[in-house]
């Protein structure tokens, strides 16, 4: 069984309460005194706590779900028309913006260790990211639209969503894959040296900070 305390997103779910005792407290203290860019009735957008570049932020939700795919079942046109008003705003911002997820499945032993869905937008490469995904022999499904992830069986297993261009693919994990295995493969496109794209070993704060300057007028 999983430890879903050491997992990945662990206090979502209190920051977006907004509680004070949080991993981005703790590492920020204050500077700045939050890392909200937008937020609706029902999502919100952060940036990432230690960005691999500036403009790497995160859509999430604000009730608890595993993946995207579970939210998309309960709200697939809200979903899919925020995350088009998102991609807007951040192209105008940033550049076109690469869409990834790592979805967790309520399989324990399919499980990708997200504790709370967040799908990643971040200025990147996307035909670069296929390749490196395609080169680890994973195997891939197209979909016809990004609302096709709420279909079965993707609520309930675990997957690697990659949505860009208006284009959405669906990887099978194969059990190889190391953990923060996706911001590993953006890291290579980026020239990001292995490990420094893990957010246990660097905090990339300087990122943070200019992200959080240029969506000021998001809000």
């Amino acid at each position: 069984m999983i430890n879903m305390s050491q997992c990945d997103g662990a206090d979502f779910c209190e920051e977006i309460a907004g509680a004070a005792d949080t991993s981005f407290h703790r590492f920020y203290e204050g500077d700045p005194p939050h890392r909200r860019a937008w937020s609706t009735a029902n999502f919100e957008v952060l940036a990432d706590m230690s960005p691999l570049v500036t403009g790497h932020l995160l859509l999430l939700p604000r009730k608890h779900y595993l993946s995207f795919a579970q939210v998309l079942g309960d709200h697939p046109g809200e979903t899919e028309e925020l995350l088009s008003d998102i991609s807007d705003r951040y192209r105008r911002t940033f550049g076109e913006p690469l869409v990834l997820e790592h979805g967790s499945g309520t399989d324990e032993h399919t499980h990708a260790c997200i504790t709370h869905a967040h799908l990643h937008l971040l200025p990147a490469d996307g035909t670069a990211v296929d390749e490196l995904l395609i080169r680890d022999e994973l195997l891939y499904v197209d979909l016809e639209s990004i609302t096709q992830l709420g279909d079965a069986p993707w609520p309930e297993s675990a997957y690697f969503l990659r949505h860009h261009l208006g284009r959405s693919r669906v990887y099978m994990p194969n059990g190889n894959q190391r953990r923060q295995y996706l911001r590993s493969v953006v890291a290579t496109t980026l020239d990001i040296p292995d490990p420094e794209w893990d957010y246990a070993v660097v905090v990339r704060k300087d990122c943070l900070r200019r992200t959080m300057e240029m969506v000021e007028s998001w809000s």
